[in-house]
């Protein structure tokens, strides 16, 4: 029932943020700007077949408004009143802002920085930072709590209790953007006394951590030509502060190294990760070549997610011939879990591509793209079983061709796009529950008259899926096909448009045919600079062949703006 208002008001609070992030301000910023609109609504809806999905006469206000603060700040409220519910949004739910003035970035708030991928990278914290970049000099520094401390109660058994947590990072670099190398260490710890004694389960535990992570970030072009890239990071996790101390003495030159800034405990882990890249880009060619590895259960507390246990190479070549008017592009990789030896089985990828373009005109072009997948595993601690062994290959192609035809007032354009992809299991013992393949056909028409506003456009779509065998019918091919027509068309000096579509679908499985028939009509009228009327109208039939699941619909709706 709200899916209609919401489709309705979208333009108001599309671009509504979760927190306010704000850029430098600019000396000719006013000190504060206020714009905004507003926009009623009234319509209708009908449905035989089904319950109905709307009310019969939706009719609703909705209006936004934006204040515009020095520095760049934007302040967005929203708020909807109808019969199909009301609300009210405002932004200081979190609230900050990054004022920057010449070399220097001051950050108060809410916020989110990244400093490197493996240690501070785009975590939201609540606290303050800066941020001086004078000349080649790369300084940065943040303060805040991390995570709010979140305490269960017997009321609210679902919550996932947390503790309060609150860090650090600072980076220390030298260097311009494109060319430079930053150091970054990150300190972050939880208060075990945030937050009163969690209960422990056994699919929930929830313990008090700590973490130390240093790190090293560089692009660097070595000679002409020739860029090194490369990311790590050394992480020491404590998953549980209140775990016995250890002694630091005969360990590692890292772990004595890591224990003048955190106490090692039995619950401390040292893990590492590490990105690399070499490229050379001349003016025909270049090549990149890649290496990833990421220890198990490394983790850093300045970020969210990002996948561990991982091991991968990759090589990316391009290639540019006949004058820049064909381009080919491509990579070929390969990755490994399991790196410590410690799971049931090793599973292995790997990942290739190739993207090729050719434009011998303006009104003439030819896109392919080739992708092959494959997964598949090797014993691990235990030997694999031949009949659930994982061995796939997935392949995927697409060619899209296109034709222009333009001249001063008239836009035409011709494509044709055909897909084909193929999910082959190499282990004969679940081919038959898992192999399948998709074939889709596109043939489109697009023409506009750039000064009358009169445009047309077609398509003819064709898609068959062959399913497994598993899905238990003997007939496993599914089919999709049928057209889809549109028109434009401007009134008035372009101050009335209106626009029409319809699209009928043919669905053919098991026997079965199905038919959906879908119908739009669009009218918009500029009345004056900033107030507008808008007109729709859709139908929509869908006939699956099953009597129970045949059903239409239709809907209209009149609303008027106006902006300010």
């Amino acid at each position: 029932m709200r899916s209609s208002l919401l489709l309705v008001c979208c333009g108001f609070w599309l671009s509504y943020p979760t927190w306010a992030q704000t850029d430098a301000p600019t000396p000719k910023s006013l000190p504060v700007n206020v714009s905004g609109g507003l926009n009623a609504y009234a319509g209708f809806y009908t449905a035989s077949g089904i319950p109905a999905r709307n009310q019969p006469s939706p009719f609703g206000l909705s209006g936004s408004v934006t204040v515009a603060l020095p520095g760049g700040i934007s302040l967005p409220f929203s708020a909807v009143l109808g019969n199909q519910g009301s609300s009210f949004r405002q932004p200081f739910n979190q609230f900050g802002v990054s004022p920057t003035y010449k070399w220097a970035t001051v950050h108060a708030g809410y916020r989110n920085i990244s400093f490197s991928p493996f240690t501070l990278a785009g975590h939201t914290f609540l606290g303050g930072g800066i941020e001086l970049n004078p000349g080649k000099l790369r300084l940065g520094a943040v303060y805040g709590r991390f995570n709010k401390a979140i305490s269960t109660n017997l009321a609210e058994p679902d919550i996932i209790p947390a503790y309060q947590r609150t860090g650090y990072a600072v980076k220390v670099g030298y260097g311009k953007p494109g060319n430079y190398i930053d150091l970054i260490m990150l300190r972050a710890k939880d208060d075990s006394t945030s937050i009163i004694s969690v209960p422990q389960s056994a699919t929930q535990t929830v313990v008090p951590a700590e973490n130390l992570v240093v790190g090293i970030t560089t692009r660097l072009l070595i000679i002409k030509h020739i860029t090194v890239e490369l990311d790590a990071a050394v992480s020491a996790f404590t998953r549980d502060v209140r775990a016995t101390i250890v002694s630091g003495e005969g360990s590692s030159p890292i772990t004595r190294f890591f224990g003048q800034w955190l106490t090692p405990r039995l619950s401390t882990q040292v893990t590492q990760a590490t990105q690399a890249a070499i490229g050379y880009r001349g003016q025909q060619a270049g090549i990149k070549l890649q290496y990833k590895r990421i220890d198990p259960n490394f983790q850093t507390m300045g970020a969210y997610y990002f996948q561990s246990d991982i091991e991968s190479y990759a090589i990316a070549p391009n290639l540019t011939l006949m004058e820049g008017k064909l381009r080919l592009s491509g990579s070929y990789g390969v990755q490994y879990d399991n790196l410590a030896q410690n799971k049931s089985a090793r599973t292995g990828r790997t990942i290739g591509s190739l993207v090729v373009s050719y434009n011998p005109a303006t009104k003439f072009g030819v896109d392919v793209q080739l992708s092959n997948y494959g997964i598949s595993q090797q014993a691990g601690i235990r030997p694999i079983i031949d009949t659930v062994r994982l061995a796939q290959n997935n392949l995927s192609a697409t060619v899209n061709t296109r034709y222009t035809l333009q001249k001063e007032d008239v836009l035409q354009v011709f494509t044709l796009t055909t897909t084909y992809q193929k999910l082959r299991d190499l282990n004969a013992n679940t081919a038959s529950q898992t192999e399948n393949n998709n074939v889709n056909l596109n043939l489109g028409y697009f023409y506009q008259q750039t000064t009358t506003g009169w445009g047309f456009n077609g398509m003819l779509s064709y898609t068959q899926t062959q399913l497994p065998m598993a899905v238990g019918d003997s007939n496993r091919t599914v089919r999709f096909y049928g057209p889809t027509l549109g028109a434009t068309q401007a009134f008035f000096d372009k101050k009335l448009t209106t626009s029409a579509s319809a699209s009928y679908l043919v669905n053919q499985q098991s026997g079965i045919l199905g038919k959906i028939l879908t119908i739009s009509a669009n009218a918009g009228y500029q009345i004056a600079k900033r107030q507008s009327l808008s007109l729709s109208l859709n139908y929509l039939n869908s006939n699956t062949g099953i009597q129970t699941q045949t059903f239409n619909e239709l809907r209209g709706n009149l609303g008027y703006g106006i902006s300010f």
